[in-house]
């Protein structure tokens, strides 16, 4: 006898009263009564997703998707910080319960994302004398009720006691129809806020000062000035003070007379030449030595 292309489990399901075990079967089969014939009862049981995601858990070792936490400074008062924090569990499937917890195992905010999006929670910092009373963490719940916790986010160091780091100056020369202009940005990569960032000359003056949002950095822009001028980027916290080595900015235009004398005169060719490369040798970023 010829049998159509069936598995030998699906062979011995045609010949037996009692359906087979069949591990690599999907469905599952329940038998309704007691089957005595070929024509019992088989209804195909498929498994829900929640039992789906549990056995692929089981599979992959039991693995706990990740939760991770992150802050941004929105305002800053003199003895307090609006902050948004951000909780957000990447791996687990929506919808998701993110919790914000403080100090002591206190529950600050609740909220369901059915997305994948990150959950945010906009709060105001103190600055208290304990340390660790300003210390948070995220927790998740997934819909299968898997919990994830990250880790703590100590907003005391983040917030107050970090001084200025790895500051970056980036000095670029711009020829526009306006005429040409010096854009500088300068950021540093951490520090407790508020950051004041300084143009300062060679002279101790400022030219321009910014206290830009936290994490983003200052920039500057002015039309190039009549002589040549050495400026240095700085920037300042309530902890420290650092500063980009200096630069040189060359003027707007060539000193007056070095191009009419040009051919007789080599101080003026040394003139040009410097005003030429000053202008040439320029857009690469300046950082401060390490604190």
């Amino acid at each position: 006898m010829l049998w159509p292309q069936k598995s030998f489990c699906e062979r011995r399901h045609l010949l037996s009263p009692r359906p087979p075990f069949c591990p690599w079967q999907e469905a599952l089969w329940v038998v309704s009564g007691l089957p005595s014939t070929l024509g019992s009862l088989l209804t195909p049981f498929t498994p829900s997703p929640a039992s789906r995601h549990q056995r692929l858990l089981r599979a992959a070792g039991e693995v706990t998707p990740e939760t991770f936490i992150a802050y941004k400074v929105l305002e800053v008062f003199p003895r307090g910080r609006r902050v948004a924090i951000t909780c957000h569990s990447p791996q687990a499937p929506p919808p998701i319960t993110y919790s914000l917890w403080g100090s002591q195992g206190t529950e600050v905010a609740k909220k369901v994302v059915k997305t994948r999006d990150l959950a945010s929670f906009s709060i105001n910092i103190t600055l208290k004398s304990r340390p660790d009373l300003l210390t948070y963490s995220c927790k998740a719940v997934s819909p299968w009720g898997e919990h994830s916790a990250s880790t703590k986010l100590q907003m005391y160091w983040e917030l107050w006691t970090k001084p200025v780091s790895q500051l970056q100056a980036t000095f670029t020369l711009l020829d526009r129809g306006s005429g040409p202009r010096v854009e500088i940005s300068c950021r540093v990569s951490s520090g407790s806020p508020p950051i004041t960032y300084r143009l300062v000359g060679k002279d101790g003056s400022v030219y321009m000062q910014q206290r830009p949002s936290y994490g983003q950095p200052a920039d500057f822009s002015f039309a190039l000035p009549n002589t040549s001028t050495w400026l240095q980027c700085q920037a300042e916290n309530d902890l420290s003070v650092q500063s980009s080595p200096f630069k040189l900015v060359p003027p707007g235009q060539p000193p007056q007379g070095a191009i009419v004398a040009l051919a007789g005169s080599l101080i003026s060719i040394a003139a040009v030449t410097s005003w030429l490369l000053g202008r040439a040798l320029w857009t690469r970023p300046l950082c401060a030595p390490p604190a």
